[in-house]
């Protein structure tokens, strides 16, 4: 038996968002990036994907978290906490939004995506950040975790660092 692929729209987001359901429209986004990328079969995001990611996707994406969270969410705070407070160095990133558990000078272990704060509470720029997650099993354990996405894997941070460079590219057009 096969089952449709739910199809995700800008209005399911908006729903999720306005209902403050952050960790159902993280899983949205994900989805229509996938989509946007036509990489839905893969489930997940690589540099090459993110760099065809259409700017009017990127933007409409970040326009509704931005609006939903009062600037708290997105990929806007998240690349102003990139470029402001982190020096473009995505580890030191990943420390102040608080994405890894441990906070070692060089790296850290990455927290489990269920463990993530999906609340107002969390830091600025802590959410969207299933895009990142998202990963298969045999990529989270060559970065040292357990085969499931990114959580008590070391670094990488090469996929936050190519959407940063994705972002300000269709920022600049």
């Amino acid at each position: 038996m096969q089952t449709e692929a739910v199809q995700w729209s800008y209005q399911d987001l908006d729903l999720l968002l306005g209902q403050e359901e952050w960790q159902a429209a993280d899983q949205v986004t994900l989805a229509l990036m996938l989509a946007a990328t036509h990489r839905e079969a893969e489930g997940w995001l690589d540099e090459g994907a993110i760099a065809r990611i259409p700017c009017e996707v990127l933007n409409q994406l970040d326009q509704h978290w931005m609006r939903y969270s009062n600037g708290r969410f997105g990929f806007t705070a998240q690349q102003q906490i990139y470029r402001q407070r982190c020096g473009k160095e995505a580890f030191a990133f990943s420390r102040e939004v608080e994405w890894t558990v441990a906070r070692f000078r060089l790296f850290g272990f990455f927290k489990f995506y269920n463990f993530l704060n999906f609340s107002l509470d969390a830091p600025q720029g802590h959410l969207p950040a299933l895009w990142f997650w998202h990963l298969p099993w045999y990529r989270s354990w060559r970065m040292g975790g357990i085969g499931t996405g990114r959580g008590a894997a070391f670094g990488d941070a090469h996929l936050f660092d190519a959407l940063m460079l994705r972002l300000e590219r269709c920022q600049s057009l």
